[in-house]
């Protein structure tokens, strides 16, 4: 039997779908006998009002504005989106704090350079005024000039410390932006990344939660990595990164890993090297790792000569360095 809503031949439906090709949608039961006509009239009634009601659904979540919602964790609203924006903001929030506090110590650098400029002067027009007559006194007017007047050099001098600590702010912001002042723990995906990006400097302490001495060494690395930012410092977890960990061939942890632009430049195995007191393998001062890092070249330490050292001891300032022991953490004793 030929479907009345496709019909074939020369049939009365056929005829009236001919004339009218809309009307089978609406009343998809036209032409049918009339034993049947209420029926399909009430069914066809039936399709159209929830055609009708599903059009007015659209219709509405057209005009407010629901009709395309992302879902929770798909969207640019979803839960790994928030994640990012959040972390993003904290390291904006880091740049700009160390911006504040950079820019607050150039202008405390700016008041003691002109400060004491201005004290060298008058001691200079002091020792001059100790030739001239005894007779005659100089009133404090006699030194206005010299406060007044700016003497070239030292203009010069400040116009190149000032570019000299704006390009230091500069590198100092950037290196934060890229993760750098912080000790961060990556995965074994991120490990190429890392240390193949934009940083110059990159050291990187694989370790295991298991070993102490890997926790000492976190300890010291936390400590280098807030006062330099010329290196970023990372940690992996040698559990979970066995290509590297075969690949490098590390039968002891922790082991430390120094890269420059992506090429190994240097390798520490456990503490060798570091205890100055071989009693005291795992106590030893965050110099001496200092001292390691700066010998590659990743960070700017010196350790003080002993004339400083002496001298400074003198005037009460005592060098002091960070050490880790198993009773006290954070103990702090008398450096070297």
């Amino acid at each position: 039997m030929p479907s009345h809503q496709n019909p074939i031949g020369n049939s009365k439906t056929a005829k009236f779908v001919a004339a009218n090709p809309l009307a089978p949608l609406a009343d998809p039961f036209a032409g049918m006998g009339d034993d049947q006509k209420d029926f399909h009239k009430e069914v066809s009634n039936n399709v159209q009002k929830r055609v009708e009601n599903a059009m007015e659904e659209l219709r509405e979540k057209h005009r407010t504005g629901t009709n395309e919602v992302d879902e929770p964790d798909r969207g640019p609203t979803g839960a790994a989106y928030k994640e990012l924006y959040r972390q993003q903001r904290e390291i904006s929030k880091r740049a700009a704090a160390s911006r504040e506090h950079s820019e607050a110590k150039e202008r405390m650098q700016q008041n003691r350079e002109v400060e004491d400029a201005k004290e060298k002067m008058r001691r200079m027009k002091f020792q001059d005024s100790e030739y001239e007559d005894n007779s005659h006194q100089d009133s404090d007017d006699d030194f206005d000039y010299l406060l007044d007047e700016e003497d070239p050099g030292l203009a010069q001098l400040r116009e190149v410390r000032l570019a000299q600590l704006k390009q230091e702010h500069i590198t100092r912001a950037t290196n934060i932006s890229l993760g750098h002042g912080t000790l961060r723990t990556i995965v074994q995906d991120e490990f190429l990344a890392e240390c193949t990006g934009s940083s110059r400097f990159v050291c990187v302490h694989f370790f295991q939660d298991e070993f102490e001495r890997c926790k000492i060494m976190d300890f010291h690395l936390k400590v280098i990595a807030e006062e330099h930012y010329e290196c970023k410092f990372l940690r992996i977890d040698a559990a979970k990164a066995p290509f590297f960990v075969t690949k490098f061939k590390i039968r002891t942890l922790p082991s430390l890993f120094l890269y420059e632009n992506g090429k190994e430049i240097g390798r520490l195995t456990g503490f060798d090297g570091l205890a100055s007191d071989p009693k005291k393998p795992d106590e030893w001062h965050t110099g001496r790792l200092q001292e390691w890092i700066a010998s590659k070249g990743a960070i700017k330490y010196e350790k003080p000569s002993d004339e400083v050292a002496e001298e400074r001891k003198r005037l009460g300032l005592v060098s002091r360095g960070a050490v880790y022991s198993n009773q006290e953490r954070s103990a702090f004793v008398e450096e070297y």
